[in-house]
């Protein structure tokens, strides 16, 4: 998988990014207890926490189920109840972003970077 990723021909239009978007990512296959993709992609939605560049983020993955504890924060969108897991957060490439799903609401990203840097 990593190298179809990897070695994919440019596009004519190039991904645009923004800090607190919600995207379907190609996340990968996981290693040990690592956050595991669903389907052929091994998609798993990610929220951009940080933007560094245009080829490279910053990713919270996210999920519905009712995991809660440490490093995890719960927020709502679109009526549908998410969980942010920071102790999965990776850089990842613009090139494992699939689709866009929406926009974290504002207060719960200054929530989830709140969180981020107590984590640091």
């Amino acid at each position: 998988m990593k190298p179809t990723i990897h070695f994919a021909q440019p596009t004519e239009a190039e991904v645009y990014f923004r800090e607190r978007q919600i995207w379907w990512t190609s996340i990968g296959q996981n290693i040990g207890s690592e956050e595991n993709g669903k389907h052929g992609n091994f998609e798993r939605p990610v929220i951009v926490l940080k933007k560094f560049n245009p080829q490279t983020f910053l990713a919270v993955p996210i999920s519905t189920q009712a995991k809660e504890g440490a490093y995890r924060l719960v927020f709502i969108n679109n009526n549908a109840r998410f969980i942010a897991n920071l102790s999965q957060m990776r850089v990842l490439s613009s090139k494992r972003l699939l689709r866009l799903v929406g926009t974290m609401p504002p207060a719960d990203y200054e929530r989830l970077q709140k969180m981020y840097h107590e984590v640091l």
